[in-house]
């Protein structure tokens, strides 16, 4: 299996531009946090090694498929004393898929606080995502596990409070995941930033569907991100899990808006993220 690591690595065709290596999933929609996190990595590939991303504002303007690569034109915007300023387009067959302003700091002292990290069990004895989707299907017939996949998302999830597919309920608005990518991590530092914006696609709209007792797997939406921004506020070494925390606070007009706040084991606030998507009942056929 391709690794994470590989699934971000791009090509470099011309000083600013950049060109996928390989596609994601086998065929069908591309995976929203695979083009996110490579626009990260594109971006980054063009500012100074001492200038992480702290912020990330992007969005989706088009579905990507696989197995088309995707190509990425980074823009200059700026590069001052302390910052530095990208914007990212990244296009397949000539179609805009998603559009990224990136902002990179050279670390500096200053005020410090952050959120405590919710009090919930450890990864240790969960269930994996992935067995519990599949597993909740196949008991109750329904042809949508290929779909509700996340085996190919490169990582393991472990839900605090796994949600029931098959029978969706209504639920708190927020949920809590353990996760870690399925592969060792190099030590590269874009690398590392790229794949917390990877890893921040995931789950955020699932999230805004809690209140509302439905899922994909039983009820048919159009659903897609529209806008992604992201906070880095340290660059994780990926030797633990992480905490993976969503809430969500409103939906409405056919949209859902959730945040989500990636935790270290120990306690640190590693990144901030929140994204309005698409979600948007549709008819049953016939």
């Amino acid at each position: 299996m391709t690794s994470l690591a590989t699934l971000l690595s791009l090509d470099r065709p011309a000083e600013e531009l950049f060109r996928s290596t390989v596609p994601g999933a086998p065929k069908g929609r591309l995976f929203g946090g695979h083009i996110l996190g490579q626009a990260v990595m594109a971006g980054l590939m063009t500012v100074d090694d001492d200038r992480p991303a702290h912020s990330v504002h992007a969005h989706f303007l088009s579905a990507g498929a696989n197995p088309e690569l995707v190509d990425y034109a980074v823009t200059p915007l700026r590069d001052g004393r302390s910052f530095s300023t990208r914007q990212v387009l990244a296009r397949q067959k000539g179609r805009v898929l998603l559009s990224a302003v990136i902002s990179c700091h050279r670390p500096e002292p200053g005020l410090s606080f952050q959120h405590d990290m919710p009090q919930v069990p450890g990864p240790e004895g969960l269930r994996n995502e992935n067995e519990i989707r599949e597993e909740a299907l196949a008991e109750e017939g329904i042809d949508w596990v290929g779909s509700l996949s996340t085996k190919n998302l490169k990582m393991e999830l472990r839900p605090v409070t796994p949600r029931n597919f098959a029978r969706p309920q209504i639920m708190a608005p927020e949920q809590h995941f353990w996760l870690k990518p399925l592969d060792d991590v190099p030590a590269d530092p874009r690398l590392r930033q790229a794949m917390l914006a990877y890893f921040s696609d995931a789950m955020l709209l699932s999230t805004t569907l809690l209140p509302h007792g439905i899922y994909w797997s039983t009820t048919p939406l159009d659903n897609m991100s529209l806008d992604h921004s992201m906070w880095i506020h340290a660059v994780p070494d990926y030797s633990d899990w992480l905490l993976w925390t969503i809430d969500t606070g409103w939906s409405g007009g056919a949209r859902g808006l959730a945040r989500g706040r990636f935790f270290s084991r120990d306690g640190t606030l590693l990144a901030t993220a929140m994204q309005e998507g698409l979600i948007r009942p549709r008819a049953r056929a016939g």
